[in-house]
C-alpha cells in the first residue's frame, strides 16, 4: 500500500494548479515501482520493516521535486538515486545494518539454491553500506559503472575500488562458509539494465526477494 508522501491528496480534488494531476502521474510511477524499490531497499537494510521506511522515504523525496522529475527521460534512474543516497544518509544516523534481520528464512523467493542464496544475502549484510550498496547496483540492478557512480554521487573509480573490495570480502565470507563460487562471483553481463543481467551467482536469480 502507497501512503501518500507528506499526507498530501493526489485524487485531484481541491488541488489548483494542476496539484492533482502531478499526483495522479506520481501515483501511476509509485504503484509500479514501489515493489521493485522495496526489494532493493531490503538487500541494503537487510529488514523489510526498515525496507518499507526507507522506500517511503525516498518516494516522499521524489514526490517533493515530481514536477521537474516527470519531464525527465529516465524517472526510474532519478528514484534509484534517491533510494540509494537516502540509505546511505540514514546509515549515518542509525547502524541500520547491524540490525538482525527477522524470520530470513520466510522472505526469499524460491530458487534452485535457496540455500545459496541465503547464505549470499548474509554476506551482502557483512559489508560497510556504501560498498553493499555498489554491489547491489551493479549486480542486482545491472548499473554500469558510470550509472552506479553517478548514483551514489561518487567517481567511477570510487567504484571500481569499492566493487573489488566488496567483491573480495564476500569471496572470504563465502568461502569460510564453505560455500565455493571460485572466480564466477562478480562476472556480468556488459548491460545496463535493471535486473537482467546475467552475473554468476550474484544476479538477480541469487539476490532476488519477495516483496
Amino acid at each position: 500500500m502507497i501512503r501518500t508522501p507528506v499526507g498530501q491528496d493526489v485524487s485531484g480534488s481541491g488541488n489548483a494548479g494542476g496539484v492533482g494531476e502531478v499526483g495522479l502521474d506520481f501515483d501511476d510511477f509509485a504503484r509500479s515501482r514501489q515493489a521493485h524499490l522495496r526489494r532493493t531497499a531490503h538487500l541494503l537494510c537487510g529488514d523489510w520493516h526498515l525496507a518499507e521506511d526507507l522506500t517511503q522515504t525516498a518516494l516522499a523525496k521524489l514526490y517533493a521535486v515530481w514536477r521537474r522529475v516527470r519531464q525527465l527521460e529516465s524517472p526510474d534512474g532519478y528514484a534509484r538515486r534517491v533510494l540509494y543516497r537516502t540509505f546511505l544518509d540514514e546509515t549515518r544516523r542509525r547502524r541500520w545494518w547491524e540490525r538482525p534481520a527477522a524470520h530470513q528464512e520466510d522472505v526469499v523467493a524460491p530458487a534452485s539454491d535457496p540455500d545459496l542464496r541465503l547464505t549470499l544475502l548474509d554476506a551482502l549484510r557483512q559489508l560497510p553500506p556504501r560498498g553493499r550498496a555498489v554491489l547491489v547496483l551493479r549486480f542486482w540492478e545491472d548499473q554500469s559503472v558510470e550509472a552506479t557512480a553517478t548514483a551514489l554521487g561518487c567517481s567511477v573509480g570510487t567504484v571500481k575500488s569499492q566493487t573489488s573490495r566488496g567483491l573480495g570480502t564476500l569471496r572470504h565470507i563465502l568461502a569460510d562458509s564453505g560455500q565455493d563460487f571460485g572466480h564466477g562471483l562478480g562476472s556480468r553481463s556488459t548491460g545496463t539494465g535493471t535486473g537482467t543481467g546475467t552475473e554468476a551467482g550474484t544476479g538477480p536469480g541469487c539476490l532476488q526477494a519477495e516483496g
